[in-house]
């Protein structure tokens, strides 16, 4: 007998099945998250805290309230499903934890300012704020800041950017690329990167509350009464920087690394109001009920990853509509992928470049068009034509030839938002579907 061979679109969707919605692979991710737990719980310490931290801290400089901030408010409880919603594979219920009604005061600046710092420095925190500001102009800090697109990137994007580049000159080189579009003023790059890298260096490096993490972070070196910790500068440039209290860190003017008006004059003691003296700030708590959520809820990862699947679609493949859902995203993808081919010149055709223009070609469709995900509202808040600046600067960057570049934008220019419009229907479809069957059961 002739078994006949797989398409490969049917193995890429077998594969897919394989790892994430079979029996097997459910049982597998549930046994590796308790395997991995205790690695997860010190990354989410060290990586979250660490990020959180920063944008509370250019949040504050820049009268964004937390409640805006990605991802700070971004949070989940788990749920088990009723009889109803298991019968159609819901297998968790992942429900966003609304912060905007347990903390009124993330919701407004001044309550906000009036909930977590001592009284004698809140007017210096308040002064100026809800003023548009002008840039070169009005001083940092003192008033909100156009663009909108300026705006989201400092709200939302800087964060996930972290994300997706590692913390070294290509990511440095894509703040200056964002900085440049959004028309922000010069020093913001180099503003972003200082205080992460602050933060960075001091949660390793020495010991601060509300930031360290036991087991990871080194008693402090002290100089005059001050916390001692070196960091790369925005410059590349080894500098040691002197604190002695988390909002140094965040908001703090710091001598050779701060420019003027980029930063606060802080007294040594911290401003935060700590609760009966020793707990943690409101803000900083909030923080850490967060992070202790997500380290109690990892086992519910493999949930997650296998929601809206029925048993007899953990059984077989064929019968599986996430692996449908994923064969269809695929389908499109290839079918981009081998649009783009043809458009690259013969001199330029070899496997790496194919691979850079085709990877291009899917960010241009992509990255305005991402479903439940934080982090791409920059570019979301973009015209087209912001975009395409954006966009045609990033890969040109990495090598591309700008003149196949814009051939291909302007070709896709078309097709492209039907695509992005289609793509969203398709990821959003099966869970809308076996939602709305568990309601009408």
């Amino acid at each position: 007998m002739i078994i006949p061979k797989e398409r490969p679109y049917e193995q890429w969707k077998k594969k897919y099945w394989t790892k994430t919605a079979s029996d097997s692979a459910i049982n597998l991710t549930f046994i590796r998250s308790l395997d991995v737990s205790p690695l997860f719980a010190e990354i989410v310490w060290l990586q979250i805290s660490a990020f959180d931290l920063t944008e509370l801290g250019i949040g504050l400089l820049n009268a964004i309230t937390p409640i805006d901030l990605e991802p700070y408010p971004i949070d989940f409880t788990y749920e088990l499903p009723s009889v109803e919603e298991t019968l159609q594979g819901i297998w968790a219920n992942f429900e966003p934890v609304p912060y905007a009604k347990l903390y009124s005061w993330m919701t407004d600046y001044r309550e906000y300012i009036l909930e977590n710092f001592e009284e004698e420095y809140q007017p210096d925190l308040l002064v100026g704020k809800g003023e548009k500001a002008i840039y070169g102009v009005t001083p940092y800090g003192r008033g909100l800041y156009d663009p909108v697109v300026a705006r989201e990137f400092l709200r939302a994007t800087f964060y996930k950017l972290r994300q997706i580049r590692t913390p070294d000159i290509s990511w440095k080189t894509n703040l200056q690329q964002i900085q440049e579009l959004l028309k922000m003023i010069e020093i913001t790059d180099d503003m972003v990167w200082n205080r992460l890298f602050m933060i960075m260096s001091a949660q390793t490096n020495a010991f601060v509350l509300g930031l360290s993490v036991l087991g990871r972070s080194f008693l402090t070196e002290t100089e005059n009464g001050m916390g001692k910790v070196p960091i790369i500068d925005a410059q590349g440039n080894l500098a040691e920087i002197k604190f002695k209290t988390l909002d140094h860190l965040q908001i703090g003017f710091v001598l050779g690394v701060t420019p003027l008006g980029y930063g606060i004059l802080l007294p040594k003691k911290s401003i935060y109001k700590l609760p009966n003296g020793k707990e943690n700030p409101t803000i900083i708590k909030v923080l850490c009920e967060k992070i202790n959520g997500m380290i109690n809820r990892a086992p519910a990862i493999a949930w997650a990853y296998s929601n809206y699947n029925k048993p007899e679609e953990m059984r077989n493949f064929h019968k599986s509509e996430k692996a449908d859902q994923y064969d269809s995203l695929m389908r499109i993808r290839g079918e981009i992928e081998r649009w783009t081919i043809p458009r690259i010149p013969k001199s330029e055709q070899n496997p790496l470049r194919i691979r850079q223009y085709q990877n291009a070609v899917l960010q241009a469709i992509c990255w305005r068009a991402k479903r439940h995900a934080w982090g791409f509202k920059a570019w979301e808040s973009m015209t087209e034509e912001q975009f395409k600046d954006w966009w045609l600067k990033n890969w040109e960057s990495q090598g591309l030839n700008p003149d196949v570049l814009k051939t291909l934008y302007e070709e896709m220019s078309i097709w492209v938002q039907h695509v992005r419009d289609v793509k969203t229907r398709i990821g959003q479809r099966l869970k809308q579907a076996r939602k709305r069957l568990a309601l009408s059961v």
